[in-house]
């Protein structure tokens, strides 16, 4: 992992790239695609209708996975980390991962001793030739320090960069990452504007897994630990995911009446 060079939007416009789409469809994965990574959350599995959208993948971060109740030698903040992996093969060439994360307006902020840090992010696992990770790209968010905010991953400065960009509160935001086999160049990009980039290691050939997961505090080394929390995330496609609200239900009904009776009195005319 050499030459690591952070971009920053004020600099640099969003980079423009070609590739594949690794993304796996939560709805035909989960969870019986997906294996344990550090430590089991407390829920990985999805919902119908949340938020308007089906197949919602929920990553839970209850009390169950805290530091003290967690088996002998589980805990170190090794395994706050909680979530699943799937192996995605070792496709050659450029790739993209692309999900929404719905953000409560419960997560804007996280004053010391309010027990209301948050943290869930999207991973991609670089692979070199011989199928052993290279290099690690990670977008999420994250109230930790305080404001909300989402963020990126440097794996060859071992840093978080915390991206301006807007978060959208009580609405899904689509976070993205994207890695150029051309220049080796990871692009972060948040509601389709640039975010950030930083250089990759060189022997990366394409990804190797992808991992989705939320973080537990609850280990006495944070000033604010965690209350449990669910972590929803989407990737079905926009068009076909939107669950019709009750109230638009009752217009579609009325619709339906409505043209029901004027066919009648045509008829009847």
């Amino acid at each position: 992992m050499k030459g690591l060079a952070l971009t920053f939007a004020i600099l640099v416009p969003m980079v423009q790239l070609v590739a594949q789409d690794a993304t796996p469809s939560f709805g035909a994965t989960v969870p019986t695609s997906w294996q344990t990574d550090r430590f089991e959350p407390t829920t990985f599995a999805l919902t119908n209708g949340t938020n308007g959208r089906n197949d919602v993948l929920n990553i839970g971060i209850t009390s169950a996975g805290d530091a003290a109740n967690r088996p002998a030698g589980l805990q170190g903040a090794f395994y706050n980390t909680q979530g699943r992996k799937m192996a995605l093969g070792t496709a050659p060439g450029s790739f993209s991962l692309t999900a929404d994360l719905w953000v409560e307006s419960g997560w804007a902020t996280n004053a010391a001793g309010s027990n209301n840090s948050v943290r869930t992010d999207m991973w991609a696992v670089g692979f070199d030739p011989d199928a052993t990770p290279s290099d690690f790209a990670i977008v999420g968010f994250t109230n930790q320090d305080g404001a909300g905010l989402f963020r990126g991953w440097d794996s060859g400065l071992g840093t978080w960069t915390n991206f301006t960009n807007t978060v959208n509160y009580d609405a899904w935001n689509t976070l993205s990452l994207a890695w150029d086999a051309n220049t080796s160049v990871y692009t972060y990009s948040v509601n389709g504007a640039f975010a950030g980039s930083f250089t990759g290691d060189a022997s990366t050939i394409g990804i190797g897994e992808i991992i989705m997961q939320g973080y537990n505090f609850n280990d006495g080394t944070f000033a604010s630990g965690s209350s449990d929390y669910t972590a929803l995330w989407s990737n079905t496609p926009v068009g076909a995911d939107v669950v019709p609200e009750p109230a638009s239900m009752t217009l579609l009904a009325t619709g339906l009446v409505g043209m029901a009776a004027a066919r009648r009195r045509k008829r009847q005319a």
